[in-house]
């Protein structure tokens, strides 16, 4: 089950060592801020794109970052995941599996759909762990965790984590691509996310949408805005602000139906005369 912590740096009921995915695109800096600290506070560093297909874009790529210790963790690194998508938080019951660890993590960034045999996926993007996760049932769930006891990320609902269930059977590393993303699939992923975004504008909206399921009214507000062409969250929340203003369905009526209908106008600028009809 998916739950909501305060901070994985912070997360008491969760042992082993702490172990990071941080992306370098998000900072050119990154390694030398990691070894700022004193010799024995530095963590180990291991470049996750190395002995796969993406070996040469690991200049600007992700890392793995392992503190055997929690308290240990550079206020640089948890600070970068506070304020940007750059990867996620995981626990290892022993440091010595981080090779095991890394080559699973390895094998993700690989994965089938229908289009492509082999296609790249940023798995440890925070944006989307949550509506993966979501997607997979529980064996797979317990295989795409591998030798990881739980996984934390921040999404636009704040700090989440998955812990592994106690017990789950033991798995094997696998080759790359053993993660199917079928058609259906891609579809329960963009609609998790767009559950996520739901969730945190419910929250920011709470005030003035109905009491009454109120993620639930802003989920298919933003299903209208995504099926109506608006993919970024800042026009989504937009959206939603008319909706807030017109009520529900309102793109289904006069005069925004025959606006949203007309193939001369941009949908920036739809948008923006939506806001003022």
């Amino acid at each position: 089950m998916i739950k909501s912590i305060e901070s994985p740096f912070k997360q008491s009921a969760t042992t082993g060592a702490i172990c990071l995915i941080l992306d370098r695109s998000f900072d050119a800096d990154l390694l030398s801020h990691l070894f700022q600290s004193d010799e024995q506070f530095r963590p180990s560093c291991l470049p996750l794109f190395t002995n796969t297909p993406y070996a040469d874009l690991q200049s600007a790529g992700p890392y793995v970052v392992l503190y055997p210790q929690k308290q240990t963790v550079a206020p640089y690194a948890s600070a970068l995941l506070e304020q940007s998508d750059a990867g996620c938080v995981a626990w290892l019951s022993d440091p010595a599996l981080l090779d095991q660890g890394v080559e699973h993590w390895r094998s993700l960034l690989t994965v089938r759909t229908d289009e492509e045999p082999q296609q790249m996926m940023r798995f440890f993007d925070p944006r989307w762990l949550e509506p993966l996760l979501l997607s997979l049932d529980e064996s797979e769930k317990v295989q795409f965790m591998g030798p990881f006891s739980a996984l934390a990320w921040r999404n636009e609902i704040g700090w989440r984590i998955y812990a592994k269930p106690p017990h789950s059977p033991p798995t094997s590393n696998q080759p790359p691509a053993w993660l199917y993303l079928g058609e259906e699939r891609q579809v329960m992923i963009e609609q998790g996310r767009l559950r996520v975004i739901a969730t945190r504008f419910a929250e920011d909206y709470r005030e003035v949408l109905p009491t009454d399921d109120s993620v639930e009214f802003v989920h298919r507000q933003l299903t209208a805005a995504k099926d109506k062409g608006y993919e970024q969250m800042a026009d989504q929340e937009r959206w939603l602000r008319v909706s807030i203003q017109r009520g529900d369905r309102f793109w289904e009526h006069a005069p925004a139906a025959d606006l949203l209908a007309r193939d001369d106008v941009a949908l920036g600028d739809k948008l923006t005369q939506l806001e003022s009809l």
